[in-house]
């Protein structure tokens, strides 16, 4: 990881740690990249080409928040408007957590106690395919981290089984603990955007229906999705890194407002561009992990990447249907929650998800499409049931309002959902 700056116009420069490179204070978030060609050494405030970086990830400190709301919502009542400033203070994992569960109490936010650390860097983009000229090409339900790739500009990697996805977050960096983005860290990155350490607004959709990363809507959506591209509700497709008339790339100003901190020093693709998965999971009935469905997993093996049968008493990379899945990670990688056979209790949020602390929710109805949404921005948010036991976060660029960082659905985990996914380090 090279510490780096990212100015007005978008130009990345190696960082001089010794000065000022960032202050959460002025909603300029630490950035770092991972460079293509490891051997080139960059001087302090020397620019970094684009093409020798691989990747770019965001720094979200350790903090504990203020509850503002216990998310103990079953059912569907009437949407208000909630959205309020998320009451947010940095700490260190060497001071004692705060395990608040009450309005008004605080709590050190799960995304990092899990993993006992003082923050995780997450991918400043949804994961891109390495390679890929059409965004087609970048649909591809496999596991290869050579095609790793997360910077703007690129192919979004969609069409991938979540369990593969998880399979090529792991994989990615394991000296850095690399893991496919837990629910509860996506929470953390919602919860600092909407306190006064970010933007604190709606984070404008990334409308880009090339599924083109860093991208970002000219306008603000006036409605939720009806099925038609109309002006209220504006997409549409371009070729890498070229505007259209209702789309903007990232390498131009004005699509920060896309970031999580109004700037480019924010994290992108959290509202709209394709929807993500990550890894929170609903249990059975006897709270066993599910298995047998299409997310490519099998719940026989849990907490390890060998198989006993495997023959060879080594961890493997990939797995085939005869295998009947790939093992589930060791808890730490996962957030599991509680059964129910319909979408709409809330109340099995996890404080800190950024689920169930956005009620009341309701249902609203766009031309001819009924959507459950939420009090914060009037968000789509459908919750983890028997069919749908997988969240995915963000949204799609067809979603108009229904899309943001507070978000979320429901999914059975397969390729054939076309979801994306975001790598988070834990080191």
């Amino acid at each position: 990881l090279i510490p780096v700056t990212i100015d007005s116009s978008g130009v990345v420069k190696k960082a001089d740690t010794g000065s000022k490179w960032y202050s959460y204070q002025e909603k300029t978030w630490a950035n770092a990249v991972i460079l293509e060609d490891e051997s080139v050494v960059y001087q302090n405030n020397e620019e970094i080409p684009e093409n020798n970086i691989e990747s770019y990830f965001v720094w979200i400190p350790r903090y504990r928040y203020q509850i503002f709301n216990e998310g103990n919502y079953e059912g569907l009542t009437q949407v208000e408007n909630r959205e309020q400033e998320i009451k947010v203070e940095f700490e260190s994992k060497d001071k004692l957590s705060s395990n608040g569960s009450h309005v008004g109490e605080w709590l050190t936010h799960p995304a990092f106690t899990s993993f006992d650390v003082n923050g995780i860097w997450v991918g400043k983009f949804e994961t891109g395919y390495q390679g890929a000229s059409t965004t087609t090409e970048a649909e591809q339900n496999i596991v290869d981290i050579e095609k790793v790739q997360i910077k703007p500009n690129v192919y979004s990697w969609r069409g991938i089984q979540v369990a593969n996805a998880h399979l090529n977050s792991y994989n990615y960096k394991r000296e850095m603990d690399s893991h496919l983005m837990k629910n509860t860290e996506w929470g953390a990155v919602a919860y600092l955007q909407h306190s006064k350490y970010g933007s604190m607004s709606r984070v404008r959709i990334n409308n880009n229906e090339a599924y083109i990363t860093g991208y970002a809507s000219v306008n603000e959506p006036t409605c939720g999705y009806t099925g038609t591209n109309e002006e209220c509700n504006k997409y549409e497709s371009t070729i890498l890194g070229v505007d259209g008339t209702s789309t903007i790339n990232y390498k131009k100003s004005a699509s920060v407002v896309a970031s999580t901190t109004g700037n480019y020093s924010g994290v992108y693709d959290m509202s709209g561009g394709s929807w993500e998965y990550v890894m929170g999971v609903m249990v059975d009935q006897n709270g066993n992990l599910v298995s047998g469905r299409n997310d490519g997993y099998n719940s026989n093996f849990i907490g390890s990447l060998t198989y006993p049968n495997d023959g060879t008493n080594k961890s493997k990379t990939s797995w085939t249907e005869a295998d009947g899945g790939i093992p589930f990670p060791d808890s730490k990688y996962y957030d599991k929650y509680g059964y129910t056979e319909d979408n709409e209790h809330y109340n099995r949020r996890i404080l800190g998800d950024a689920t169930g602390e956005m009620g009341p929710f309701a249902n609203v109805t766009y031309g001819t499409q009924i959507r459950k949404i939420s009090s914060w921005y009037k968000n789509e948010t459908w919750f983890v049931f028997y069919e749908g036991p997988w969240f995915r976060r963000g949204s799609h660029l067809y979603r108009g309002l229904g899309a943001s960082v507070f978000a979320f659905n429901n999914v059975d985990g397969s390729s054939a959902n076309g979801g994306s996914y975001r790598i988070v380090l834990a080191i």
